[in-house]
């Protein structure tokens, strides 16, 4: 009888982890924006690039608040936690239209098209009060400041998605993703739909009509293997018309995917497929961190590392960074550089695309 007791008790834990349950998985959340379920009409004035087609996209580091002092100063001891510094601190904000609008108004003029903004959000960061719910909140401002640029008959940069995989290892629920499994899917997906449902369809940077994913390490993974891959692509099209995503993988994943991208082409030219450059490296402000540095040597780094992906260039160019200022490897206007590297981003980006300047 006791041990009949004993399994009646532990019956539903058994159901539980039968049906694939897990201590600490939580009910993903649905979708945070409202461009979902979407159909072809909802495409009707969105362009696409072809793979044929020569683009110079680069990395938008969109965390700063001068007004919270978020990734503006060190949180463990308030002191200065940038390398390089924006021009000013006012509207130096991701919930300010403004801010956004400068930002890709100076991509325009540095030959950008493509903005891949750094997200940082999951199912996770849906409530207001998660620490990393700032990748949600700076889309808004992100989409007015472009739809403003371009009923002023400008071409801003498309926008496109970097999946910061960090938020699999480290999230407010501490939730370490498996995406063997069917909750780890789940949750990269999810991560992959919230972002596109923020953004209206007119904006996004897709290749061949597939929006761009492009994917950060695979190391915050606890375990993965293709079929979150083919899981992520098999849902989008569920929910937005039929197109699944252009998936770049990072070169430490082990799945197969439509590009191949790396990470550190701030410290040295790489060109796995999607080739990755910088105009140099620097994290001495970064608190607790053993300074690493790649001069810039005024300028040659930078230069140097276009000539050598213009011997042989691939179809795709991501610039590492446009505004990552902890780590000192932006291109966007600082205190300490001026305009200096949008300036060389557009005379090697015009080389690149055959000397064609865009308004």
């Amino acid at each position: 009888m006791r041990i009949l007791k004993f399994l009646i008790k532990l019956y539903p834990l058994i159901l539980f982890c039968c049906l694939g349950g897990g201590a600490g998985e939580r009910e993903i959340p649905s979708a945070f924006g409202p461009y979902t379920n979407l159909v072809e009409k909802d495409f009707a004035t969105s362009h696409s690039f072809k793979s044929s087609d020569r683009i110079v996209g680069t990395y938008f580091f969109y965390w700063y608040c001068a007004d919270t002092k978020e990734h503006i100063v060190n949180p463990e001891n308030g002191s200065d936690g940038l390398q390089d510094h924006p021009p000013a601190l006012k509207d130096f904000s991701y919930k300010s239209v403004a801010w956004h609008k400068q930002q890709l108004s100076d991509m325009i003029d540095a030959g950008i098209d493509v903005a891949l903004m750094v997200f940082w959000g999951a199912p996770s960061e849906q409530d207001l009060k998660a620490s990393l719910h700032w990748s949600y909140a700076g889309l808004p401002p992100l989409v007015q400041a472009r739809d403003e640029l371009v009923r002023e008959g400008k071409q801003p940069p498309r926008i496109g998605l970097f999946y910061d995989t960090s938020t699999l290892q480290y999230n407010a629920w501490n939730e370490h993703v498996d995406l063997t499994t069917d909750y780890g899917r789940r949750w990269f997906y999810a991560t992959v739909r919230d972002f596109f449902s923020c953004i209206p369809p007119r904006h996004w940077a897709m290749i061949d009509g597939k929006p761009v994913v492009l994917m950060y390490a695979a190391a915050f993974a606890k375990k993965h293997d293709q079929s979150f891959i083919d899981f992520t692509k098999a849902e989008f099209k569920k929910e937005f018309a039929g197109r699944e995503p252009y998936i770049v993988a990072q070169d430490s994943w082990y799945v197969k995917g439509d590009n191949i991208c790396t990470w550190g082409g701030a410290l040295g030219f790489k060109n796995p497929g999607i080739a990755e450059l910088g105009p140099g490296y620097n994290d001495t402000a970064v608190y607790g961190r053993k300074p690493l540095i790649a001069d810039r040597k005024g300028g040659k780094f930078y230069e140097e590392s276009w000539q050598k992906f213009l011997e042989k260039p691939s179809n795709f160019v991501m610039i590492e960074t446009w505004s990552e200022l902890h780590e000192g490897t932006e291109i966007c206007e600082t205190k300490e550089h001026g305009r200096k590297y949008i300036e060389l981003t557009r005379k090697y980006a015009d080389v690149f695309k055959g000397g064609k300047r865009e308004n």
